[in-house]
């Protein structure tokens, strides 16, 4: 093996280490942010789950009866979540691009700590049940290809602004580079369209069937 290739590889698995440390504080920064949302939803039950609130009876009834139109809603749903994909992959060619990974992790938990918080008081072990039967089985699907995004947003922000160093694996050529941050982003892109397929056309059956329970 020559030196180059010596390099190259232990480039690699530095870049590789960083990668797993980032995920590390990812998860921590989750966590945190997860305890924060249980805390805001707790101190302000009385504003945030009032008759209009999350979860309110009138909005659990209304999934009861409505009628969804699978085509409409699949291209609601694809909009929305390849809009949020496109807006990160443009941010991560910034400098704001490692700014927004973060802030999107932390909000990701704060949105999750109060949605389950306000299931979980309004209705108990049925609205944990309701959370459970929301996310499948899609979120299978969407929150993997959501963290494999944020972390190829932050390969191409060290790429472009940290000079190759940080968490971005270092490849001999630039035909290797954006082959290798090709293939990784059409995987993604795929991945998350399968999961919007599952969101629009499996789980409303599953929520018309949960909601009956209420």
């Amino acid at each position: 093996m020559s030196y180059n290739e010596k390099n190259v590889k232990w480039q690699f698995g530095m870049n590789r280490s960083e990668k797993n440390r980032v995920y590390r504080i990812w998860l921590y920064l989750f966590l945190g942010s997860f305890l924060t949302g249980v805390l805001i939803m707790n101190m302000a039950d009385d504003i945030l789950l009032g008759e209009e609130g999350i979860f309110s009876t009138t909005s659990i009834n209304r999934l009861k009866y409505i009628e969804i139109d699978e085509g409409s809603f699949f291209r609601y749903v694809l909009r929305q979540r390849m809009g949020g994909c496109i807006v990160m992959l443009v941010l991560s060619t910034t400098v704001l691009g490692m700014i927004a990974a973060y802030a999107v992790v932390l909000w990701q938990g704060i949105m999750t700590g109060m949605v389950i918080t306000a299931a979980a008081i309004r209705y108990g072990i049925k609205g944990i049940l309701l959370i459970l039967g929301g996310m499948f089985p899609h979120q299978c699907l969407l929150i993997p290809a959501g963290v494999m995004l944020l972390g190829w947003c932050l390969e191409n922000y060290s790429r472009i602004h940290i000079c190759g160093k940080g968490v971005a694996p270092c490849f001999r050529n630039k035909r290797q580079q954006f082959l290798h941050q090709g293939l990784s982003l059409m995987w993604i892109l795929l991945v998350l369209f399968i999961g919007c397929i599952l969101e629009s056309y499996v789980n409303p059956i599953l929520i018309c069937d949960l909601v009956k329970i209420f």
